[in-house]
């Protein structure tokens, strides 16, 4: 069981770090800044909080929403599912900015932010699945 959570704090980790990566208007960095810059610094320690806090998230509310959820995601043929994983990571932004784990901010930039939820939530969950498709292996 442990092995499982180091497992999934790692892959949320990394999961992360691509989101940082690919979205040019997010942000995950350890000072407060006004603007996102080019590549910020950063250090592990940034996304090893951050994938701690959204694994918790991911144990605890999102079966939660997705209770809640089923008539639209049965309705929608499963697309619902990524409006469910944007607000969870609407929550770990609010989450994160809220608790101040060790000045670790995440910043999203731009008019459309939940736009930009629900793309970081796309490549979360296109990196979960193949985390979980080579763990399986």
């Amino acid at each position: 069981m442990i092995r499982r959570i180091i497992l999934a704090v790692i892959a949320n980790s990394v999961a992360l770090y691509l989101v940082d990566y690919f979205l040019g208007n997010l942000c995950l960095v350890s000072t407060t800044v006004t603007s996102c810059p080019a590549k910020p610094e950063t250090n592990i320690l940034i996304f090893v909080l951050a994938g701690i806090v959204l694994g918790l998230l991911n144990t605890f509310v999102k079966p939660i929403l997705k209770l809640i959820s089923m008539p639209i995601t049965f309705l929608t043929a499963g697309l619902f599912m990524f409006v469910v994983n944007g607000i969870v990571f609407g929550l770990l932004v609010w989450l994160v900015n809220t608790l101040d784990l060790e000045t670790v901010k995440i910043f999203v930039f731009g008019s459309n932010v939940w736009l930009t939820y629900i793309y970081a939530a796309v490549i979360l969950g296109i990196f979960n699945i193949l985390t979980h498709w080579l763990v399986r292996r």
